[in-house]
């Protein structure tokens, strides 16, 4: 059983990219952060794009006929306004998302039906994306059985990562490969804070899963960093 929904699994690729993974389902809805200065690609797990609907004068798209993926831009002054578009995928798929633009950088959209999602099952995979969707789903509803290990740490004073977000450490998961940091992140501020990979940069997280992507004033939430192990 998971300890809360899994809302955003953003794992980087070795060209420093990051995609999140959004789980899906045929006629659900999906709220989507997307940048608004920059083209943010989107596309289905195993599965083609085939049409886009909704599409209005602020956003503006490209198909990728070629790969089933698509990009979308929207307009200046779009910020805090939700765009509502619907796509169709080749394997008969419906799903509405609702576009949201905000100041942040851009970052590929990879959206997985449930019947393939982290919370419905990962097979055992030998590639490396595929050791840290594992972990991800361990985590996620919590089976941290062999070859994981759970590791508490000592209380530490909360770590300031930005103005008014401050970090603190409570457990490391291992795995032979990576060191699973689980973290306390709270928003110190009076204002709402999103929460965006950019902001833990400094610790090199090789993936990052937030529970929640929009943190109220003077509450915490829960966030995986996923590091590489010393000499991996």
């Amino acid at each position: 059983m998971c300890k809360f929904p899994l809302l955003a699994a953003t794992i980087f690729t070795s060209s420093v990219s990051a995609v999140q993974i959004l789980p899906i389902k045929d006629h659900g809805s999906t709220e989507v952060l997307v940048s608004s200065t920059e083209h943010t690609r989107i596309s289905v797990e195993n599965d083609r794009i085939a049409q886009l609907f909704g599409i209005d004068g602020r956003l503006s798209f490209e198909l990728d006929e070629m790969n089933g993926q698509v990009f979308i831009s929207p307009t200046s002054g779009t910020e805090g306004h939700s765009l509502l578009i619907t796509l169709t995928t080749e394997k008969g798929l419906t799903h509405d998302l609702r576009i949201k633009p905000t100041k942040r950088p851009a970052e590929a959209i990879l959206l997985r039906p449930k019947t393939q999602g982290i919370q419905e099952g990962v097979s055992p995979l030998d590639t490396y994306q595929g050791l840290l969707l594992e972990l991800i789903k361990a985590y996620a509803t919590d089976t941290l059985k062999e070859p994981y290990k759970v590791v508490a740490l000592q209380k530490s004073p909360p770590e300031k990562i930005e103005s008014e977000l401050t970090l603190q450490p409570i457990k490391e998961i291992h795995s032979p490969q990576f060191v699973g940091k689980v973290c306390h992140v709270k928003n110190e501020g009076d204002t709402p804070l999103l929460l965006s990979p950019h902001q833990f940069a400094k610790f090199k997280p090789l993936a990052i899963v937030f529970s929640t992507r929009v943190l109220k004033p003077l509450l915490q939430t829960e966030v995986l960093l996923i590091l590489a192990r010393s000499g991996s």
